[in-house]
């Protein structure tokens, strides 16, 4: 076992820690204990990714001794700790800052002509700078790193201000990477990747295959945790005789409706037409197993293995939840499939019967302007805030009365075993998969029909209410840790690839 070499693939970490982020932090946190050197893979740019794994490794997220490798980065002929830095003001150039722009942005003039346009973080740190024709249209981006160097150049398609052709950078400003985009979908179809040989790519894929196949040769017998779908296809291009394999699924595989009997998402065809490149396959539920063994077969290559409830660093303890605030909570991206419109709607109803009940909503993504709008026709502007990401989602739980769940479909809900850890029980839409797996219904929380916004509501009010109701859900909510223990999901992650 000891001389397995695991390798965590995703497309990328970040600080905003997503599901499957927390989750391949997890299995590095976890094996790193039991194995010599652990990898995570990641695949896509980052304009700030040293920044991103540094944070992790100094904010405790994630154990040092974990290599994280980039494809990007690893590619660069160049590295080094360089650091520039870039001041507001330039010399020659007029600023006028962009009041719009929440960060400090800037367009600058030379001469009457809008030439330049900067952005920077709140730290000072300059972003990119767009350059200008004199008819004021964008003619390529720069992008900078942590270290103030430049890492990637857009050049633009002045018709549709799309980008249609990408050069990367190393750190002594050589390009060592041009993709061909197309702007008006921006997929990128040639890759010319310059080194010693000078080679060229007609895929992504192609790019991938060859970079992980590098990263193998020098590993004895390396263990592929593949927690991403995008990249299973990378499987048939892999060369390596003591290669073993392991596809772990964190989402529900149906299209809409997203029951058995569905169409297959097409992220999963490869996975479900090529099986046999895979030694197992993990699933977040037995419900999610029972369908894909009763509809695809794959019998004794799937194992059941949820997510644990207990963080690694063991800071925060379970409490029975004691406040009174008459507040629920959701954490949950803003995106269309979490349905986080029901739920304001949904609030509606428990405020018409409540009027100081609160909803409060974490999270980030693309809705979040179409959700306050909605939070606004409702006028509900002093009951449901969006209060943006949060990296303490125990102690957000902690503080409400209850948490909702509305989303339409899910591969486990981690966020509902965390509701319950910390003692807050959860109302969740009946979804494939998860709650049904770890709500016990009217024992720790409610589940209730999809869509049936009357119901939900009602289940709220009820806790809202009834102060003794709340406390027997809380009470019984905290014993998750003992059915989600992570002493049982350690051992059985390590059973597998024990066996594997």
């Amino acid at each position: 076992m000891k001389n397995k070499t695991p390798i965590i693939l995703v497309n990328s970490l970040n600080i905003d820690r997503g599901g499957v982020t927390k989750s391949a932090l997890t299995y590095a946190n976890l094996l790193i204990k039991q194995y010599k050197v652990v990898y995570i893979g990641t695949f896509l740019y980052q304009r700030n990714y040293k920044k991103i794994i540094d944070t992790l490794y100094n904010e405790g997220y994630l154990n040092k001794r974990v290599k994280v490798l980039n494809m990007f980065e690893d590619a660069k002929p160049f590295k080094n700790k360089k650091y520039v830095s870039h001041k507001i003001k330039e010399k020659g150039f007029v600023e006028f800052k962009d009041k719009k722009q929440k960060k400090q942005s800037f367009r600058y003039y030379k001469d009457g002509l809008y030439l330049k346009y900067k952005r920077f973080t709140e730290d000072g740190e300059l972003m990119f700078i767009d350059y200008m024709d004199n008819s004021r249209q964008r003619t390529m981006r720069e992008e900078y790193n942590h270290s103030g160097l430049v890492s990637r150049r857009r050049h633009m398609n002045k018709k549709i201000n799309r980008p249609s052709l990408d050069q990367y950078f190393d750190d002594k400003m050589k390009c060592y990477l041009t993709t061909w985009v197309n702007p008006k979908t921006l997929e990128e179809k040639k890759y010319l990747y310059f080194n010693e040989q000078n080679l060229e790519f007609d895929s992504l894929n192609d790019l991938r295959a060859m970079w992980l196949n590098n990263m193998l040769k020098n590993i004895d017998k390396p263990v592929l945790m593949i927690d991403k779908r995008e990249i299973d296809n990378l499987m048939k291009d892999l060369k390596h005789n003591n290669l073993k394999t392991i596809a772990i699924l964190h989402s529900n595989h149906f299209r809409k409706p997203y029951e058995r009997g569905s169409e297959l998402k097409a992220n999963y065809k490869f996975l479900f037409n090529n099986a046999a490149l895979f030694d197992k396959i993990v699933c977040l539920t037995e419900s999610q197993k029972r369908d894909i063994e009763e509809q695809y077969g794959f019998n004794n290559k799937i194992e059941v293995i949820p997510h644990t409830v207990e963080r690694i660093d063991d800071r925060i303890e379970p409490e029975v939840n004691e406040t009174k605030t008459k507040t629920a909570v959701s954490i949950a991206r803003y995106d269309k499939e979490k349905r986080l419109d029901d739920a304001i709607r949904m609030f509606k109803i428990v405020v018409d019967k409540i009027p100081f009940a609160r909803y409060d909503i974490y999270g980030t993504g693309s809705q979040k302007e179409e959700l306050q709008q909605l939070i606004n026709k409702l006028n509900l502007q002093d009951n449901v805030k969006l209060k943006g990401y949060t990296n303490e989602p125990y102690n957000r739980l902690r503080e409400a009365d209850c948490s909702i769940l509305t989303s339409d479909f899910e591969g486990f809900g981690r966020v509902v075993s965390e509701s319950l850890y910390v003692g807050t029980p959860v109302v969740s839409y009946d979804i494939n998969y998860g709650p049904r797996d770890i709500i016990r219904n009217n024992v720790d929380g409610y589940i209730v029909e999809k869509g049936n916004k009357k119901e939900m509501a009602e289940k709220i009010i009820d806790i809202f209410q009834d102060e003794n109701l709340k406390a027997k859900l809380s009470a019984r909510a905290v014993e998750i840790e003992k059915r989600l223990r992570f002493k049982r999901f350690k051992n059985s992650w390590l059973e597998l690839l024990r066996n594997i």
